[in-house]
């Protein structure tokens, strides 16, 4: 008599993301692509709390510009005294950074099926969170990355469709509409985590403009003497600022070109500003419509057409009982 055939064992990855609690290989590796990569690039910048000793830190090697910005000289506005923009981008650090690192933890299934209490305990601490982060980020718009039209529209774009995402998420949640909770809490996340490829698409964007060549923006002569750390060499370089340390016009603006090749960190300055947002407003729609597929091709509804999803059924029983 023969032994029973015991059932091949599942490979490892497969254990491990059946373990965690995903269904399917795809959604792990998404997962592990999307909220993993928000993860990594929230907790690398958990130092920039410190905001005086990291963030605007005068090291040499930064020059007492935002590295989190990637623009020499964004601290500029930011330790200015007594402004809104100040206080902004610690709000802004303080709430959006947690809020972030508890947001990827929410999406792991294990999480929610495990320690459901745990799960809607954080998710409103997220949500407060989270708020404050969005708003923070609309106070600090008019001069982040020099400010501009589409800098400020792409921000507030942005944080607007962060936080309708977030109180739809929530009306659902109340309702007990699991799914479209769920939707909307990935749409929300999903389009937050659009300042990562916002990111790479300055990279590129710089770098092209450098090579073109031809591209410029408007510079303070304030920032400027920021960067350079003094009015000596900011007059050997940008002689131009000359009313500005005069006192004649301490508002003023010089055209500074754009090149990431030649070590002036002025000019690095005029090329992310120029590019930020353009590449803010080409991340949020890539994040738009990327979400959208993505909730599309994973909808219960599609995965299982002749399957109706609970809260259809649940909608159908209350009618038949009415009508009955």
């Amino acid at each position: 008599m023969t032994a029973p055939a015991h059932p091949p064992s599942k490979p490892l990855l497969q254990r491990l993301y059946l373990t965690i609690g995903f269904t399917h290989g795809y959604n792990f590796w998404l997962f592990l692509l999307l909220a993993g990569r928000l993860f990594l690039f929230t907790l690398f910048r958990l130092p920039y709390l410190d905001f005086h000793g990291v963030f605007c830190g005068s090291s040499p090697s930064r020059g007492g510009s935002s590295t989190d910005a990637a623009s020499p000289g964004e601290c500029w506005v930011y330790l200015q005294p007594g402004t809104r923009y100040q206080w902004g981008i610690i709000v802004h650090l303080a709430t959006i950074l947690p809020a972030a690192l508890l947001a990827c933890v929410q999406f792991v299934p294990l999480a929610r099926r495990r320690a459901l209490a745990f799960h809607r305990a954080s998710g409103w601490v997220v949500v407060v969170l989270s708020v404050c982060g969005a708003v923070s980020s609309v106070v600090i718009a008019p001069r982040a990355m020099n400010g501009g039209v589409a800098t400020v529209s792409v921000g507030v774009a942005l944080s607007t469709a962060f936080l309708w995402a977030l109180a739809r998420g929530c009306v659902c949640a109340r309702r007990r509409q699991i799914q479209r909770h769920r939707d909307w809490m990935l749409r929300a996340w999903a389009y937050a985590g659009s300042i990562i490829t916002l990111r790479i698409l300055v990279v590129a964007s710089v770098i092209a403009m450098s090579l073109l060549g031809g591209y410029h923006s408007q510079q303070p002569c304030g920032k400027i003497d920021f960067i350079l750390k003094g009015e000596n060499a900011t007059m050997a370089l940008y002689p131009a600022c000359a009313p500005f340390f005069s006192g004649q016009d301490p508002d003023l603006h010089i055209k500074v070109p754009v090149n990431v090749f030649n070590g002036d960190r002025v000019q690095v300055a005029s090329a992310v500003n120029v590019s930020f947002g353009m590449a803010g407003w080409a991340a949020f729609v890539i994040h738009f419509i990327g979400v959208e597929l993505y909730l599309y091709l994973t909808s219960p509804k599609r995965q299982n057409p002749g399957k109706e999803s609970a809260e259809v059924q649940k909608a159908k029983s209350v009618v038949a009982k009415k009508v009955d």
